[in-house]
């Protein structure tokens, strides 16, 4: 008798957490400037994190991201940063990106990487966005496998992957994605 009870309520639960996720990714409002898009994306050659120091994540000494001037605090989640494209907020910020191909968010209290595809080919976004990591983190690929890290694609994007953890393309166990 209470084992469907608790089968009901962890449903429950797990689609609340859903439609949370859901409607924080489609409610940003657009962005105040639409000029801001020009430069967000990778990094010329001289454009890193600072190179000065460091920090490590997951055993991977990477620069020091988080105090990179690119680097954007997120205004709402003490503790949260974005690494290159983010949407607004809600609070004025003109780096914001209106459509962003992915956004990585770096949550420093437990050094983990959430990423979000969010255009397709998400194959392609994938590959972009990894190298873009990789630079701003100054690590190879076996330091990216190391890290504690999610790539995953919303439903609205791609109903196959939703719900995946598709990881980085050349780390074992990686999913395999059309490009």
């Amino acid at each position: 008798m209470k084992k469907p009870l608790i089968i009901s309520i962890g449903a429950i639960v797990i689609i609340g957490f859903i439609v949370l996720v859901y409607w924080l990714l489609n409610s940003a409002p657009p962005a105040t400037s639409p000029a801001a898009n020009q430069n967000i994306g990778l990094p010329s050659a001289g454009q890193n994190a600072t190179a000065t120091s460091s920090l490590t994540q997951a055993g991977v000494q990477t620069l020091n991201f988080v105090n990179d001037p690119t680097t954007v605090k997120d205004p709402i989640n003490p503790g949260y940063y974005y690494l290159g494209y983010h949407v607004n907020e809600g609070i004025s910020d003109p780096t914001a990106t209106d459509n962003p191909p992915y956004i990585i968010t770096y949550i420093s209290a437990t050094h983990y990487f959430n990423i979000t595809l969010l255009q397709e080919p998400i194959g392609t976004v994938r590959e972009e966005m990894q190298q873009y990591l990789m630079m701003r983190l100054g690590i190879s690929q076996d330091g990216m496998c190391r890290l504690d890290y999610m790539v995953s694609v919303p439903w609205r994007v791609n109903q196959v992957y939703s719900g995946k953890n598709l990881g980085f393309s050349f780390c074992p166990g990686a999913t395999k994605l059309p490009k």
